[in-house]
């Protein structure tokens, strides 16, 4: 794939800095050769409205480097050297921030913040194989990657068949949930491969941007196992809604006792359609570890453009786990429990799950995707791992078997709920 090299070119130049960077040019070319004729004014300006148009032309917004990337078929092979200092200061403080060098074939990027990512059951240290968020400005604010500026490394030790993240993004986003996209990549740190890789874009600046009309808005993590009215992180949008307001407005809708009141109150402070949507995706994927069954694994945003929060998924790895579990489970999360135990709720909720079952959930698209995604991924772990890359097509079809099993059950219990 033909993409620009962002650590060259990480921003577009001003005409300012074309203008002197044109005029230096002309200078030395003037001493060289003194009978060229001397530039003048008016093709001076010519100059720099051309050199603008072609820089301008060739130069990809990071949106669409980031929307190339991902459409790509291509498996990265990412090097990531770490100096003495900063590997000790991972060793022991994981969480935080240390520098590194990144090395995407003939691309380097210098300076670059890492820190190991991941919860009780995917987290692995750094001489091991783990999880790593990436951040190209958090030393240096001049370098994209693909057009991102935050993203993940996720080892897959959940799930060996590294695909069910991305085609579960692919779901959500079909429904109109925004959800981070996924690519691959083997990674080897300090001289040594530590494997297969799944690559997702963080939920930043970047992401907001591509799916919302302001993208300004307040963004928190939702942390481990907390819920909405627990402090949550702050990622971005200090100058959005002061002191948690937005949240806060939230819980006290969820805690309405009349049930027509509670959704009325709900609606105004939440995207509701994406919202139900959001449920209906967490039950047809079995995600019991994501916000409505579990309050975990969750991103918020209070979308300014409309003055309401809107539900983000996240570390989507271990779905379809239990293919004939009810389409309405019992939802531990305070706002999903509020939704749905009203009556307006409930109904709206049905109705949805038999709009996505019918039109987005469908199983033969989903196992033709799995088909593609396989022929890319298994020649790239069997060269890592061989005995990996040779269970690998058990692994993808335990997801194909729990993506049908899991259509026949809701098409069943949808029957009886008629």
């Amino acid at each position: 794939m033909a993409t620009m090299n962002t650590c060259q070119h990480p921003t577009r130049p001003t005409a300012l800095k074309l203008a002197l960077r044109i005029r230096a040019e002309c200078a030395r070319e003037s001493a060289k050769r003194a009978s060229v004729t001397r530039v003048g004014p008016s093709l001076f300006a010519a100059l720099i409205v051309a050199a603008t148009l072609t820089h301008v032309a060739s130069a990809q917004s990071p949106a669409k480097q980031s929307a190339a990337f991902f459409k790509s078929d291509k498996v990265l092979d990412l090097v990531i050297d770490l100096g003495p200092k900063d590997l000790d200061a991972l060793r022991r403080n994981p969480r935080a921030y240390a520098k590194a060098t990144l090395k995407d074939g003939d691309k380097t990027y210098k300076d670059i913040g890492i820190h190991i990512k991941g919860a009780a059951g995917s987290f692995r240290g750094i001489d091991d194989k783990p999880g790593l968020t990436l951040n190209m400005n958090k030393f240096d604010q001049e370098k994209l990657f693909y057009g991102m500026d935050k993203w993940h490394l996720a080892n897959s030790v959940q799930d060996p068949s590294y695909l069910s993240e991305l085609i579960c993004g692919e779901l959500f986003r079909a429904a109109g949930v925004p959800a981070a996209r996924v690519a691959h990549a083997t990674l080897t740190i300090n001289g040594r491969k530590r494997g297969l890789y799944y690559l997702k874009e963080g939920y930043d600046k970047h992401f907001l941007h591509q799916q919302f009309k302001n993208h300004h808005g307040n963004l928190y993590d939702g942390g481990f196992l907390r819920e909405i009215d627990q402090p949550l992180q702050l990622l971005m949008g200090r100058a959005d809604v002061k002191d948690r307001a937005d949240l806060k407005a939230l819980a006290a809708a969820a805690r309405e006792p009349d049930a027509k009141k509670r959704f009325d109150r709900l609606e105004k402070v939440l995207d509701m359609d994406r919202f139900i949507s959001y449920l209906v995706l967490e039950a047809i994927t079995w995600d019991w570890d994501g916000y409505p069954m579990n309050r975990n694994n969750y991103r918020l945003y209070h979308d300014p453009e409309r003055d309401k929060i809107v539900f983000l998924p996240s570390g989507m790895d271990q779905m379809f786990g239990n293919p004939g579990g009810p389409i309405l489970p019992g939802f531990q999360g305070m706002v999903a429990s509020a939704v749905v135990n009203s009556p307006e709720g409930k109904k709206r909720y049905y109705a949805r799950m038999a709009e996505i079952h019918k039109d987005i959930f469908k199983p033969d698209v989903m196992l033709k995707r799995l088909d593609e995604l396989q022929a890319r991924v298994q020649p790239v772990l069997r060269s890592i791992d061989k005995g990996a890359g040779n269970d690998f097509p058990n692994q993808v079809n335990r997801l194909r078997d729990g993506i049908r099993q899991r259509h026949k059950s809701i098409e069943q219990q949808l029957k009886n709920i008629k």
